[in-house]
Protein backbone atom coordinates (compact mmCIF):
# COMPACT_ATOMS: atom_id res chain seq x y z
CA UNK A 1 0.00 0.00 0.00
CA UNK A 2 1.21 3.00 -1.14
CA UNK A 3 2.20 5.93 1.78
CA UNK A 4 -0.22 8.50 0.16
CA UNK A 5 -3.15 5.92 0.90
CA UNK A 6 -2.37 5.41 4.27
CA UNK A 7 -2.38 9.07 4.79
CA UNK A 8 -5.64 9.28 3.11
CA UNK A 9 -7.06 6.44 5.51
CA UNK A 10 -5.75 8.11 8.68
CA UNK A 11 -7.11 11.30 8.28
CA UNK A 12 -10.76 10.00 7.28
CA UNK A 13 -10.48 7.53 10.45
CA UNK A 14 -9.59 11.08 12.35
CA UNK A 15 -12.45 13.03 11.21
CA UNK A 16 -14.76 10.21 11.71
CA UNK A 17 -13.88 9.73 15.01
CA UNK A 18 -13.43 13.76 15.79
CA UNK A 19 -17.10 14.00 14.25
CA UNK A 20 -18.63 11.03 16.58
CA UNK A 21 -16.83 12.80 19.99
CA UNK A 22 -18.75 16.22 19.25
CA UNK A 23 -22.09 14.07 18.88
CA UNK A 24 -21.69 12.45 21.87
CA UNK A 25 -20.61 15.85 23.94
CA UNK A 26 -23.70 17.62 22.21
CA UNK A 27 -26.35 15.14 22.63
CA UNK A 28 -25.81 13.38 25.86
CA UNK A 29 -23.22 15.14 28.00
CA UNK A 30 -24.37 18.46 28.07
CA UNK A 31 -27.47 17.94 27.31
CA UNK A 32 -30.48 18.28 30.18
CA UNK A 33 -33.66 16.54 30.49
CA UNK A 34 -35.95 19.38 29.92
CA UNK A 35 -37.61 21.09 26.74
CA UNK A 36 -38.20 24.56 26.23
CA UNK A 37 -41.52 25.31 24.38
CA UNK A 38 -42.19 29.13 23.44
CA UNK A 39 -45.11 30.44 22.89
CA UNK A 40 -46.34 33.79 21.73
CA UNK A 41 -49.19 35.56 23.63
CA UNK A 42 -51.22 37.88 22.50
CA UNK A 43 -52.92 40.53 24.73
CA UNK A 44 -56.46 40.90 23.11
CA UNK A 45 -57.58 44.45 23.57
CA UNK A 46 -61.49 44.84 23.01
CA UNK A 47 -62.69 47.21 20.46
CA UNK A 48 -66.50 46.89 20.91
CA UNK A 49 -68.09 49.39 23.08
CA UNK A 50 -69.27 48.04 26.56
CA UNK A 51 -72.23 47.44 28.47
CA UNK A 52 -71.80 51.42 30.21
CA UNK A 53 -74.81 53.22 30.38
CA UNK A 54 -74.66 56.38 28.80
CA UNK A 55 -76.90 59.85 29.89
CA UNK A 56 -77.56 62.40 27.60
CA UNK A 57 -78.74 65.57 29.72
CA UNK A 58 -81.86 66.57 28.16
CA UNK A 59 -80.49 69.81 27.36
CA UNK A 60 -78.06 68.12 25.24
CA UNK A 61 -77.25 69.72 21.70
CA UNK A 62 -75.14 69.01 18.56
CA UNK A 63 -74.53 64.87 19.65
CA UNK A 64 -71.39 63.61 17.80
CA UNK A 65 -69.91 60.22 17.14
CA UNK A 66 -66.41 59.34 16.68
CA UNK A 67 -66.42 57.17 13.32
CA UNK A 68 -65.88 52.81 15.78
CA UNK A 69 -68.91 55.24 18.02
CA UNK A 70 -65.75 54.85 20.77
CA UNK A 71 -66.41 58.25 22.02
CA UNK A 72 -69.19 60.77 21.38
CA UNK A 73 -69.23 64.37 21.87
CA UNK A 74 -72.00 67.16 22.49
CA UNK A 75 -72.63 70.46 24.12
CA UNK A 76 -74.62 71.25 27.50
CA UNK A 77 -75.07 74.43 28.39
CA UNK A 78 -72.03 75.68 25.82
CA UNK A 79 -69.46 73.48 27.32
CA UNK A 80 -68.02 70.67 25.08
CA UNK A 81 -68.46 67.02 26.22
CA UNK A 82 -66.38 64.36 25.29
CA UNK A 83 -67.69 60.92 26.43
CA UNK A 84 -65.44 57.36 26.12
CA UNK A 85 -68.19 54.79 25.57
CA UNK A 86 -66.11 51.71 26.56
CA UNK A 87 -65.83 53.40 30.22
CA UNK A 88 -68.89 55.66 30.45
CA UNK A 89 -66.63 58.43 31.78
CA UNK A 90 -66.87 61.77 30.65
CA UNK A 91 -64.63 64.71 30.23
CA UNK A 92 -65.09 68.73 29.51
CA UNK A 93 -62.84 70.53 26.61
CA UNK A 94 -62.51 74.10 27.62
CA UNK A 95 -62.14 76.82 25.43
CA UNK A 96 -59.11 78.64 25.98
CA UNK A 97 -59.20 82.27 27.65
CA UNK A 98 -60.72 84.88 25.89
CA UNK A 99 -62.57 82.19 23.39
CA UNK A 100 -65.25 79.92 22.84
CA UNK A 101 -66.32 77.11 20.95
CA UNK A 102 -67.43 78.02 17.41
CA UNK A 103 -67.50 74.22 15.92
CA UNK A 104 -66.67 70.65 16.62
CA UNK A 105 -66.29 68.01 13.87
CA UNK A 106 -64.81 64.41 14.65
CA UNK A 107 -61.89 63.28 12.11
CA UNK A 108 -63.03 60.31 9.17
CA UNK A 109 -61.16 57.39 10.55
CA UNK A 110 -59.72 59.10 13.43
CA UNK A 111 -60.49 59.30 17.00
CA UNK A 112 -59.60 62.85 16.65
CA UNK A 113 -61.66 65.82 16.29
CA UNK A 114 -60.94 69.41 15.12
CA UNK A 115 -62.27 72.60 16.85
CA UNK A 116 -62.80 75.95 15.77
CA UNK A 117 -63.14 78.49 18.58
CA UNK A 118 -63.44 82.37 17.96
CA UNK A 119 -62.38 85.03 19.82
CA UNK A 120 -65.24 86.47 22.27
CA UNK A 121 -64.23 89.38 21.92
CA UNK A 122 -67.44 91.14 20.05
CA UNK A 123 -65.24 92.95 17.02
CA UNK A 124 -62.69 90.18 16.55
CA UNK A 125 -62.78 88.56 13.70
CA UNK A 126 -60.29 85.76 14.54
CA UNK A 127 -60.73 81.85 14.68
CA UNK A 128 -58.51 79.53 16.16
CA UNK A 129 -58.39 75.97 14.72
CA UNK A 130 -57.17 73.13 17.23
CA UNK A 131 -57.06 69.71 16.78
CA UNK A 132 -58.03 67.31 19.86
CA UNK A 133 -56.91 63.61 20.63
CA UNK A 134 -59.44 62.14 22.38
CA UNK A 135 -57.50 58.73 22.94
CA UNK A 136 -54.49 60.77 24.31
CA UNK A 137 -56.42 63.51 25.34
CA UNK A 138 -54.46 66.47 23.42
CA UNK A 139 -55.16 69.42 22.47
CA UNK A 140 -53.16 71.11 19.66
CA UNK A 141 -53.56 74.90 18.13
CA UNK A 142 -52.68 74.42 14.59
CA UNK A 143 -53.33 77.94 13.24
CA UNK A 144 -55.42 80.95 13.39
CA UNK A 145 -57.75 82.07 10.49
CA UNK A 146 -57.90 86.05 10.59
CA UNK A 147 -61.42 85.87 8.85
CA UNK A 148 -62.32 88.91 6.11
CA UNK A 149 -65.58 89.16 7.33
CA UNK A 150 -68.10 90.40 10.10
CA UNK A 151 -69.20 87.92 12.67
CA UNK A 152 -67.64 85.06 11.34
CA UNK A 153 -69.69 81.66 11.88
CA UNK A 154 -68.30 78.58 11.13
CA UNK A 155 -70.74 75.96 9.07
CA UNK A 156 -68.57 73.04 8.31
CA UNK A 157 -65.07 71.79 8.16
CA UNK A 158 -63.83 69.00 6.19
CA UNK A 159 -60.24 67.30 6.90
CA UNK A 160 -58.77 64.34 4.97
CA UNK A 161 -56.18 62.64 7.24
CA UNK A 162 -53.97 61.18 4.55
CA UNK A 163 -53.32 64.37 2.29
CA UNK A 164 -53.63 66.37 5.89
CA UNK A 165 -55.74 69.20 4.38
CA UNK A 166 -58.31 70.57 6.28
CA UNK A 167 -61.09 73.66 4.73
CA UNK A 168 -63.12 75.43 7.09
CA UNK A 169 -66.56 76.94 5.72
CA UNK A 170 -67.64 80.83 7.31
CA UNK A 171 -70.32 82.60 6.76
CA UNK A 172 -71.33 85.85 7.73
CA UNK A 173 -75.04 87.83 7.62
CA UNK A 174 -74.54 89.07 4.08
CA UNK A 175 -74.90 85.92 2.64
CA UNK A 176 -71.91 85.42 1.40
CA UNK A 177 -69.16 82.36 1.94
CA UNK A 178 -65.36 82.06 2.65
CA UNK A 179 -63.56 78.93 2.59
CA UNK A 180 -60.35 78.54 3.84
CA UNK A 181 -57.71 75.70 3.11
CA UNK A 182 -55.30 74.60 5.56
CA UNK A 183 -52.07 72.25 4.52
CA UNK A 184 -49.67 70.14 6.82
CA UNK A 185 -47.06 72.83 7.54
CA UNK A 186 -49.75 74.49 8.37
CA UNK A 187 -50.22 77.31 5.32
CA UNK A 188 -53.62 78.90 5.31
CA UNK A 189 -55.41 80.26 2.04
CA UNK A 190 -59.12 81.06 0.82
CA UNK A 191 -60.40 79.68 -2.19
CA UNK A 192 -62.32 80.85 -5.04
CA UNK A 193 -65.63 79.72 -5.07
CA UNK A 194 -68.08 80.17 -8.18
CA UNK A 195 -71.32 80.66 -5.96
CA UNK A 196 -71.16 83.27 -3.43
CA UNK A 197 -72.87 81.35 -1.24
CA UNK A 198 -71.82 77.78 -0.42
CA UNK A 199 -74.35 74.77 1.17
CA UNK A 200 -72.94 71.45 1.04
CA UNK A 201 -68.88 70.57 1.03
CA UNK A 202 -67.10 67.18 0.75
CA UNK A 203 -63.29 66.32 0.76
CA UNK A 204 -62.78 63.20 -1.06
CA UNK A 205 -59.79 61.38 0.93
CA UNK A 206 -56.78 60.99 -1.59
CA UNK A 207 -56.79 63.95 -3.56
CA UNK A 208 -56.77 67.30 -2.67
CA UNK A 209 -60.29 67.99 -4.20
CA UNK A 210 -63.49 69.63 -2.23
CA UNK A 211 -66.36 69.49 -3.92
CA UNK A 212 -68.96 72.20 -2.83
CA UNK A 213 -72.63 72.84 -3.75
CA UNK A 214 -74.02 76.33 -4.73
CA UNK A 215 -77.51 76.88 -2.22
CA UNK A 216 -79.47 78.81 -4.65
CA UNK A 217 -79.29 76.58 -7.54
CA UNK A 218 -78.46 73.30 -6.19
CA UNK A 219 -75.41 73.11 -8.79
CA UNK A 220 -72.18 71.78 -7.32
CA UNK A 221 -68.97 71.98 -8.23
CA UNK A 222 -65.38 70.70 -7.31
CA UNK A 223 -62.08 72.63 -7.18
CA UNK A 224 -60.21 71.48 -9.98
CA UNK A 225 -62.86 72.60 -12.74
CA UNK A 226 -64.77 75.90 -13.62
CA UNK A 227 -67.79 74.02 -14.85
CA UNK A 228 -70.65 72.83 -12.69
CA UNK A 229 -70.97 69.09 -12.25
CA UNK A 230 -73.45 67.78 -14.99
CA UNK A 231 -75.41 64.40 -14.73
CA UNK A 232 -77.33 63.73 -18.09
CA UNK A 233 -80.30 66.39 -18.17
CA UNK A 234 -81.23 67.00 -14.31
CA UNK A 235 -81.97 70.18 -13.33
CA UNK A 236 -81.08 70.18 -10.00
CA UNK A 237 -78.30 67.96 -8.05
CA UNK A 238 -77.47 67.66 -4.86
CA UNK A 239 -74.20 66.28 -2.79
CA UNK A 240 -75.01 63.71 -0.12
CA UNK A 241 -71.32 62.16 0.46
CA UNK A 242 -68.75 60.83 -0.66
CA UNK A 243 -66.79 56.82 0.42
CA UNK A 244 -63.42 55.90 1.28
CA UNK A 245 -62.91 55.14 -2.56
CA UNK A 246 -63.51 58.72 -3.70
CA UNK A 247 -67.11 58.60 -5.21
CA UNK A 248 -69.16 61.09 -4.92
CA UNK A 249 -72.75 60.82 -4.26
CA UNK A 250 -75.32 63.79 -5.90
CA UNK A 251 -79.06 63.22 -5.92
CA UNK A 252 -81.43 64.67 -7.96
CA UNK A 253 -84.06 67.02 -6.46
CA UNK A 254 -87.96 67.16 -6.79
CA UNK A 255 -89.93 69.02 -5.22
CA UNK A 256 -87.51 68.94 -2.31
CA UNK A 257 -87.54 64.95 -2.17
CA UNK A 258 -84.70 62.28 -3.29
CA UNK A 259 -85.83 59.71 -6.17
CA UNK A 260 -82.82 59.26 -7.59
CA UNK A 261 -79.02 58.84 -6.35
CA UNK A 262 -75.95 59.16 -8.78
CA UNK A 263 -72.30 58.11 -7.84
CA UNK A 264 -68.88 57.88 -9.56
CA UNK A 265 -65.39 58.95 -9.35
CA UNK A 266 -64.86 62.91 -10.32
CA UNK A 267 -62.14 61.14 -13.16
CA UNK A 268 -64.83 59.48 -15.46
CA UNK A 269 -67.29 61.03 -17.60
CA UNK A 270 -70.44 61.00 -15.53
CA UNK A 271 -72.18 59.08 -18.25
CA UNK A 272 -70.55 55.90 -17.16
CA UNK A 273 -71.35 56.92 -13.66
CA UNK A 274 -73.83 54.57 -11.71
CA UNK A 275 -77.35 55.08 -10.69
CA UNK A 276 -79.85 53.84 -8.30
CA UNK A 277 -83.94 54.65 -7.87
CA UNK A 278 -85.24 54.72 -4.37
CA UNK A 279 -88.85 52.90 -4.36
CA UNK A 280 -90.18 55.64 -1.68
CA UNK A 281 -88.86 59.44 -2.22
CA UNK A 282 -87.31 60.53 0.93
CA UNK A 283 -86.31 64.07 2.10
CA UNK A 284 -82.25 64.39 1.97
CA UNK A 285 -81.49 64.50 5.61
CA UNK A 286 -82.83 60.23 5.61
CA UNK A 287 -80.45 59.11 3.05
CA UNK A 288 -76.87 58.41 3.98
CA UNK A 289 -73.74 57.01 2.66
CA UNK A 290 -71.44 55.24 4.82
CA UNK A 291 -67.69 54.89 4.52
CA UNK A 292 -67.75 51.95 2.42
CA UNK A 293 -70.17 53.37 0.02
CA UNK A 294 -73.57 51.87 1.04
CA UNK A 295 -76.16 53.64 0.79
CA UNK A 296 -79.03 53.89 3.58
CA UNK A 297 -82.39 55.48 3.89
CA UNK A 298 -83.69 56.37 7.52
CA UNK A 299 -87.91 55.86 8.12
CA UNK A 300 -87.52 57.73 11.39
CA UNK A 301 -91.69 56.88 11.91
CA UNK A 302 -90.95 53.05 12.21
CA UNK A 303 -86.81 53.39 13.76
CA UNK A 304 -85.91 51.63 11.20
CA UNK A 305 -82.98 52.03 8.62
CA UNK A 306 -82.37 50.22 5.27
CA UNK A 307 -79.67 49.70 3.20
CA UNK A 308 -80.69 50.08 0.23
CA UNK A 309 -78.81 47.71 -2.20
CA UNK A 310 -79.65 44.58 -0.25
CA UNK A 311 -82.90 45.39 1.22
CA UNK A 312 -81.94 44.71 4.96
CA UNK A 313 -83.21 46.76 7.38
CA UNK A 314 -81.90 47.53 10.96
CA UNK A 315 -84.23 48.60 13.68
CA UNK A 316 -83.53 51.08 16.70
CA UNK A 317 -84.89 52.64 19.49
CA UNK A 318 -85.54 56.57 19.56
CA UNK A 319 -83.98 59.43 17.23
CA UNK A 320 -80.75 58.11 14.46
CA UNK A 321 -77.93 60.30 15.86
CA UNK A 322 -75.24 58.94 13.43
CA UNK A 323 -74.13 55.73 11.30
CA UNK A 324 -70.69 54.28 12.68
CA UNK A 325 -68.48 51.55 11.05
CA UNK A 326 -71.09 48.83 12.62
CA UNK A 327 -74.07 50.21 13.09
CA UNK A 328 -76.49 52.72 14.64
CA UNK A 329 -76.04 54.91 17.68
CA UNK A 330 -79.30 56.31 18.52
CA UNK A 331 -80.81 58.13 20.85
CA UNK A 332 -83.98 57.14 23.32
CA UNK A 333 -85.03 58.59 27.05
CA UNK A 334 -81.54 60.66 26.87
CA UNK A 335 -79.30 56.96 26.45
CA UNK A 336 -77.74 56.12 23.78
CA UNK A 337 -77.25 52.83 22.24
CA UNK A 338 -75.45 51.06 19.96
CA UNK A 339 -77.31 48.77 17.05
CA UNK A 340 -75.10 46.77 15.12
CA UNK A 341 -76.06 46.27 11.41
CA UNK A 342 -77.90 42.76 11.08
Amino acid sequence: MSWMKRISIWIVVSLSLQCLGLFYIDHYFLATDSKVVSKKVVKEVSTEAKNVDITIPTNAENILVSYDAKYISYYDTEKLVIVNCLTGKTKNIEPEDGCNVSFVSWVPGRNRMILVEKESDGESSNLLLYSYDAVKDEKVKNIKIECDVINPKVEDVQTAPLTGVTYVKVSNNANNSSIYRIDRNPDLSRIDTIPNLVGNILLIRHEDKLFYEGSVYNKTYVTSKSNAISVGDVDKLSLIGADDDDNIYLVELKDDLISKVYYGKISQNTSEWKTMELEIPCVKEDLIVSDNGKIYQNNPLKGSIKEINSGIQTSYQGKLVKLYNKGVVSLGNNKISFVPFK
